[in-house]
């Protein structure tokens, strides 16, 4: 059996699918029945619900489990407590491997969910169970969450367009994670970065352009936007206006497309710390960016070429079109 916590996040669910189409029995861990009952139909053997920040209920998601994948909600921030409570359920279980999904660069200081994840994976690695650690990259997806005003001929993201950041598509994480699961062996005690190419968002604009056959142009907008979507409206609602193709429509397009993008991943019911979390990641990104990783260790774990950002754009073109812009 192979436990999956925060089994309804995008990570989680697509890691649940490919192991049950592999035939794994899989216990997923959701945090509520919402979300159990959207999980139930990619057929884990069992879907459980629980509070990751109680441990007794991460003893119960442990008991009689073999393997497990350990990936927190964004929305918690205080990882390490999670971290010691899953190792002492696993010593007392005698579980056989722990991948802990932790994130690219841990340790910058500006941005504290990094920091609590460096020293988490810090006590994986002293407690003397076999762990193994991946830390992904952005993710590509994340990007979807701006589809609809790609379609309008404008990139927004909250932070600034020269920002080089390293990527990754989640399929690709959870298809290294189930190689690793497959021969665990092989992996213990090794830390892998999950990065599939470096760039920024100007480049990401050009692929989508060519991709989508529209000229989309990338737009920053403040970090600030993510508490109060009004920071952006005046911005992009006057480079609507500027773009070449029919404005009246774009502009009736923007207004539902504004509302929809007003609380991003539910980021209005998350505590305060994991929205000042968030604000202080973007500030990083739109001062910094986020380098790749080693851009070895991915091709490696997957036995073929990553995903690029192109071949993601396409693949999701196909998936909402059948391949028609």
């Amino acid at each position: 059996m192979i436990l999956v916590t925060s089994a309804a996040g995008i990570v989680g669910r697509s890691l649940v699918h490919r192991l049950v189409s592999r035939g794994y029995k899989v216990r997923a861990l959701v945090k509520n029945e919402v979300q159990a009952s959207a999980l139930r139909t990619e057929g884990p053997e069992e879907v459980i619900t629980g509070d990751l920040q109680k441990p007794g209920d991460i003893q119960q998601a442990v008991d009689g489990v073999d393997q497990i994948y350990h990936a927190a909600p964004t929305r918690i921030i205080k990882e390490v407590p999670i971290a010691e409570s899953l190792i002492a359920a696993c010593r007392s279980q005698g579980t056989k491997h722990i991948i802990f999904h932790s994130v690219v660069h841990p340790g910058i200081k500006q941005m504290p969910h990094h920091g609590e994840k460096l020293i988490a994976e810090g006590r994986f690695l002293d407690s003397g169970l076999p762990v193994t650690i991946l830390r992904p990259s952005h993710y590509m997806q994340n990007y979807l969450e701006v589809w609809d005003f790609l379609r309008l001929g404008i990139f927004p993201f909250p932070f600034s367009a020269e920002s080089r950041m390293g990527v990754v598509d989640i399929e690709d994480v959870s298809a290294a994670a189930v190689n690793i699961i497959e021969n665990p062996e092989s992996h213990i005690g090794k830390t892998y970065d999950l990065s599939a190419m470096e760039l920024d968002r100007n480049e990401m604009a050009r692929i989508c352009s060519r991709v989508l056959a529209i000229d989309i142009k990338a737009v920053s907008i403040p970090p600030a936007t993510i508490n109060n979507i009004t920071l952006a409206i005046g911005k992009i609602g006057n480079i609507v206006k500027s773009l070449a193709r029919p404005k009246f429509l774009s502009l009736l397009r923007l207004i539902p497309i504004l509302l929809r993008a007003g609380n991003p991943r539910g980021m209005k019911d998350w505590p305060d710390d994991a929205r000042d979390c968030y604000h202080a990641m973007l500030e990083y990104y739109d001062a910094c960016g986020l380098p790749a990783g080693d851009l070895s260790h991915l091709p490696m774990l997957l036995g073929r070429k990553p995903t690029d950002f192109e071949g993601f754009i396409q693949r999701e073109k196909a998936l909402r079109y059948g391949g028609c812009s």
